[in-house]
């Protein structure tokens, strides 16, 4: 009797240990989902990039949001990369007030990025019968990071007090270092 009752926890344990262990995969049951335009959304050194999508019971309003989406996140991306190359090119100036060039810069380049935000270009476009009706649409644009820079440049010619301690080669250096990374 007692050999049957060691027997028996010997198998139970062996199948709990088959069952709890071994090589299972941490997908099995899961499907992966693909999101379109989302590839053509990613940023690299040479384009700002973002995606988006938005769901309406109207076509064009889906369009329209996604659209908005996708430029309000471009932007927050552009905002966000050039207060890092700001931050990084205002640490290695020697000049008197560069906490104060590094806040008027940042400040025109947002009324840069949002005057060429109307000028992106959408570079993918996919629209869906969402299921329970309506529309879903995604979204990629994207801007050149010349258009931003140049842009950026010609503003601050038009600034006396940048221009004079804005040094070109040495900010397009940390530009380039900071698009790189992406």
């Amino acid at each position: 009797m007692r050999r049957i009752t060691v027997l028996g926890l010997c198998a139970m344990g062996a199948l709990l240990f088959a069952n709890c262990g071994g090589s299972q995969s941490v997908t099995k049951g899961r499907q992966e989902i693909t999101i379109p335009c989302q590839d053509q959304g990613r940023s690299d050194k040479n384009f700002f990039r973002a995606s988006a999508t938005a769901k309406s019971a109207n076509l064009n309003t889906a369009k329209q949001k996604a659209l908005l989406n996708a430029k309000q996140t471009l932007a927050a991306n552009i905002a966000s990369t050039i207060k890092s190359v700001t931050e990084n090119y205002v640490n290695e100036m020697d000049a008197a007030g560069a906490s104060e060039f590094e806040q008027s810069y940042q400040n025109m380049t947002k009324e840069v990025v949002n005057q060429k935000l109307s000028s992106v270009t959408v570079t993918c476009e996919k629209y869906y019968e969402a299921e329970g009706g309506g529309y879903e649409a995604f979204v990629a644009v994207e801007m050149n990071k010349e258009d931003i820079v140049n842009a950026a440049e010609s503003a601050i010619s038009k600034d006396k007090k940048l221009e004079v301690m804005y040094d070109r080669e040495k900010f397009r250096q940390k530009f380039d270092e900071e698009m790189s990374k992406l």
